[in-house]
């Protein structure tokens, strides 16, 4: 079997794959890409119902290769475990709630490939929407104000806005830094990956961009933020020159000297003041809260997160 010039490998937890399935199989078939990209898709212990539909989805497109683990091995786990059976040249990362804005998207990735660029990512858009009702409205308004950026802008900082749900790179490139399986739980292992690779290549923006459909509701988005805090933690504390320069550091540097009680106090205002905001203010107390947790949780730990220049 002849070695294919991308693979496109997809990590899927409860979430229906049909849609992402079909439009890149379109592209493949009307691009003449058959046999150049395979699509692997591995199964993280989602639920009956989607495994059944997405094992479906996936025998409907002779490019895609689906699987499923047995048991769940997390976000930093799958995706190491997708790359053992990459065959590609070249390794698209895309989540399962994106889909592709233009239908030259995996060609347009495969140009750049070619012209010799190492890691190249496209970015998040919110063009497309499924989930319209307005208990989404703050994770719209959050996606659109952190990842919804062109290109010149990702490019300033290309650490931070490199996004796993659409990347692509050289096949040698995830061998030489892998994702970290230490980090366990929800979030930021991407953003510790990025850092570490941006070390070692360049990382090229682009305007290629995936929308991302899987909005969550306000109190989702509030849990994971709150469930995510021991990997920020983890994060500042293996880089802390870079968790040094975020905006929340700033916050974080202040309140770090606040007694443990006061710090609880605010926790509990800002949850509330969270919940009865509209987005654009929510949005505020949502990031001072997340310094309140970060500092209550390095008083519990009892070990610094980066130099405080003041």
């Amino acid at each position: 079997m002849s070695r294919p010039e991308l693979s496109v490998i997809i990590p899927v937890l409860d979430w229906d794959l049909g849609p992402l399935l079909a439009r890149l199989n379109t592209e493949i078939e009307a691009g003449g890409l058959a046999g150049m990209v395979e699509v692997l898709v591995a199964d993280d212990c989602s639920r009956d119902e989607i495994r059944q539909g997405n094992r479906a989805a996936a025998k409907r497109h002779p490019a895609v290769t689906y699987y499923e683990l047995a048991r769940r091995a997390g976000r930093a786990g799958i995706r190491n475990n997708l790359l053992a059976r990459a065959r590609g040249r070249f390794i698209l990362f895309l989540d399962a709630d994106v889909l592709p804005d233009s239908p030259s998207f995996l060609r347009d990735y495969l140009r750049q490939a070619r012209a010799g660029h190492q890691v190249v990512c496209g970015g998040i858009s919110y063009r497309t929407r499924i989930l319209a009702g307005r208990q989404y409205d703050f994770s719209l308004y959050k996606g659109r104000r952190t990842e919804w950026l062109p290109a010149r802008l990702r490019q300033q900082e290309p650490w931070r806005y490199l996004f796993t749900g659409n990347v692509l790179m050289r096949r040698d490139i995830p061998d030489r830094v892998r994702f970290d399986e230490s980090f366990s739980g929800y979030g930021y292992e991407d953003i510790e990956w990025a850092i570490r690779l941006g070390r070692l290549v360049d990382i090229r923006h682009i305007d290629n961009t995936c929308s991302h459909l899987g909005l969550v509701d306000r109190k989702t988005a509030f849990d994971r933020m709150r469930r995510s805090t021991e990997n920020y933690m983890k994060l500042a504390r293996l880089h802390p020159d870079e968790f040094s320069r975020t905006p929340v550091f700033r916050v974080f540097r202040f309140l770090r000297r606040w007694p443990r009680p006061l710090l609880g106090s605010a926790d509990r205002v800002l949850a509330r003041l969270f919940f009865s905001s509209p987005p654009g203010i929510a949005y505020l107390f949502f990031q001072l809260d997340k310094a309140v947790l970060l500092a209550s949780l390095e008083q519990r730990g009892g070990r610094d997160c980066g130099e405080d220049p003041s």
